[in-house]
């Protein structure tokens, strides 16, 4: 990492107290609010939001080597840091000032935790399907629906709902309250203490200055941009994994004997060892390369986001499966680290877009360009006009700061309100 990361971040993640607190998350199937503080004092919740507002503003290339050492440790936290992360971005640059100013500092500093409530059950990983609603009476916004699976959904402050306000998809920061329902989830494999919830929305209000862009911007605008950066955080994820699983398969086949010869001695055990490698540093330098996209808010940012969750997801499935081969029954034991990196790299085939989503997603890419695969660089022309939601209408994202023209920063109020800038 850079020099201006956080020592206190990196000082936290490599305490003897963080990977003895992780190991005990997942057997006890919860990360504690106070144990999210503590380190939420040390900076981890405000890494991409800026010093202005409390935060530490660190560029994505060092956020994402944050993000693979908590997964490493508890893909559970790690849950927590990607939704955390989009709530921030969102809020950032679609809210309008007074809600930034107002929350932004409270997000950063963990006083306030927030959860993404995007899935439904009947839609799926198809974000235009909601059936939730945010309906306008006058100065307030009421949400009326259920979401599914969201990450700390439990001990979540607040909401960033996605629905449909007048046919028009919308977005709204919703406070946890009376007329929101929060039920536990079925514990998940691989995200056992991610405290996942069903949250159901009884006419929850929230005032109109908690829109987060104009309806008809909070699938296209606002949940894309947002499941571009939570794509790239998961992809880090994913790398600590298969790194982590890499790790603990040659730390074995460098000290156990079998026949009187070293295990790693085997040439089909150096195969599996060199492959495994190969497709860990190949995903962890697809992941610096999307970060750097997304910083520059390059037209290809979300096809190479999506490409870097689908490289890093199958380099953890396939380095944990090699390293399951390698370890054995030790390896399989419901205590063994191993076995939670397994569980986790499954997980991580499925969040943020599972497999056929992104494979489609950059499938289509190449396939408006025809032919630019030889200019070496499969998924740049094509990725021009895909934002990364598949069965949508294609739309550009806009700039950092900015909306839709002649709309103001959450589109409710008088339509000649001239347009914040940030």
């Amino acid at each position: 990492m850079t020099a201006i990361a956080p020592e206190a971040v990196l000082g936290a993640l490599r305490d003897g107290w963080f990977t003895d607190r992780a190991t005990a998350w997942e057997k006890a199937g919860a990360v504690p609010r106070e144990d999210v503080e503590r380190l939420a004092g040390h900076g981890l919740l405000g890494m991409t939001v800026g010093t202005a507002h409390h935060g530490s503003g660190l560029p994505l290339v060092d956020v994402t080597e944050v993000h693979r050492l908590v997964a490493a440790a508890s893909p559970s936290l790690h849950s927590l840091l990607v939704v955390h992360t989009m709530v921030c971005h969102a809020l950032h640059r679609w809210a309008v000032r007074e809600t930034r100013d107002a929350l932004l500092p409270e997000l950063a500093t963990g006083r306030v935790l927030a959860a993404f409530a995007l899935t439904e059950t009947s839609g799926g990983a198809d974000a235009g399907a909601l059936a939730t609603t945010i309906d306008r009476d006058g100065d307030t916004l009421r949400v009326t629906g259920e979401k599914r699976w969201l990450s700390f959904g439990r001990i979540a402050d607040a909401y960033l709902v996605f629905g449909r306000t007048e046919g028009q998809d919308s977005c709204v920061l919703v406070d946890a309250g009376s007329a929101v329902r929060v039920e536990p989830e079925p514990p998940t494999a691989g995200l056992r203490a991610a405290q996942l919830a069903r949250v159901t929305f009884d006419g929850a209000t929230a005032p109109v200055a908690r829109a987060v862009g104009r309806p008809g911007t909070g699938i296209p605008f606002v949940a894309t941009s947002c499941l571009t950066l939570g794509r790239l955080c998961v992809a880090a994820g994913a790398v600590g994994i298969a790194r982590a699983a890499l790790d603990l398969a040659v730390g074995h086949a460098a000290t156990r004997t079998t026949g009187g010869r070293r295990l790693g001695d085997h040439q089909l055990v150096r195969g599996l060892l060199a492959d495994a490698a190969l497709a860990t540093e190949s995903a962890a330098h697809y992941v610096r390369s999307a970060a750097r996209e997304i910083e520059d808010h390059a037209p290809t940012a979300a096809v190479t986001a999506a490409g870097a969750k689908l490289l890093a997801s199958r380099a953890a499935t396939s380095v944990t499966a090699a390293a399951s081969r390698l370890l054995g029954a030790e390896g399989q034991t419901e205590d063994h680290p191993l076995a939670r990196l397994v569980t986790a790299a499954r997980v991580h085939e499925v969040i943020e877009g599972p497999t056929e989503v992104l494979q489609d997603v950059v499938a289509a890419a190449l396939l408006r360009d025809p032919g630019t695969t030889k200019d070496g660089g499969p998924l740049r022309s094509g990725a021009r006009r895909l934002r990364g939601l598949p069965h949508r209408p294609a739309v550009t994202e806009a700039a950092p700061g900015s909306h839709p023209p002649h709309t103001p920063a959450n589109g409710w109020g008088d339509p000649s309100r001239k347009v914040e800038q940030r």
